[in-house]
């Protein structure tokens, strides 16, 4: 990414908000299934889970409808998904401010990433709050899940270097990935996301709560 700030020895909380505090999987379920469904294509639960969750729209579309896709679909998909996050953004200012009122007095810098507009985000959260966390915008290429290359650019564009990030994660795939960018990996786990293998955690709760900062904030120390 251009224009990257300095990276600086500080040290960060990086909340992927789409599943953590949106809970982004569960909210797309239906919309998508029906939409796939629309389409031809049905799935249940599990082969939602399997075959959608980390799969970009375009290859999810080659999938069920073969070299090149169908004319629109992929827009399609990606509008519904956006559609579902904004399901539950009034929860987001008062969680954001447990968060923050947690993490100032350590020092650590809190950072949101979401497919969101960081404008939107920024709105919602507030004059008190907007102020106090940085708000990373992702164009995201696969569903609700950060490949370590993503990991990477959000940390360079926060200015910190990744081993005294934190990452707080919704899924099994984004755990892996944010340990194999050389992250810590806290897992507060979208609700879908339950039966996922977190091997390697630091540490895992069905949301944020005091436990699991309180760990993230051990592992972040100086």
């Amino acid at each position: 990414m251009l224009n990257n700030p300095p990276r600086t020895t500080d040290r960060a909380l990086v909340i992927e908000a789409d599943t953590v505090l949106l809970h982004g999987i569960s909210h797309s379920l239906k919309p998508l299934l029906a939409l796939f469904k629309e389409n031809g294509q049905e799935l249940d639960q599990w082969q939602f889970i399997q075959r959608v969750v980390g799969t970009t729209p375009e290859r999810l579309a080659e999938q069920f409808f073969g070299p090149g896709g169908k004319p629109g679909f992929t827009e399609a998909v990606r509008a519904t998904v956006l559609t579902a996050l904004q399901t539950n953004l009034g929860h987001l200012a008062a969680d954001v401010a447990t968060i923050v009122n947690e993490a100032a007095p350590k020092e650590v810098k809190v950072v949101l990433v979401s497919a969101l507009p960081d404008v939107r985000i920024k709105e919602l959260l507030g004059d008190e709050l907007k102020d106090k966390v940085q708000v990373v915008q992702v164009i995201r290429s696969h569903f609700f899940v950060y490949k370590p290359e993503m990991w990477h650019a959000i940390c360079a564009r926060a200015g910190r270097y990744e081993r005294l990030c934190a990452a707080v994660v919704g899924s099994g795939i984004s755990c892996r990935s944010a340990l194999a960018a050389g992250l810590h990996s806290l897992v507060a786990y979208d609700p879908l996301m339950e039966g996922n293998d977190f091997s390697g955690a630091d540490y895992v709760s069905a949301k944020i709560d005091k436990k699991l900062l309180a760990e993230g904030f051990r592992r972040l120390r100086k």
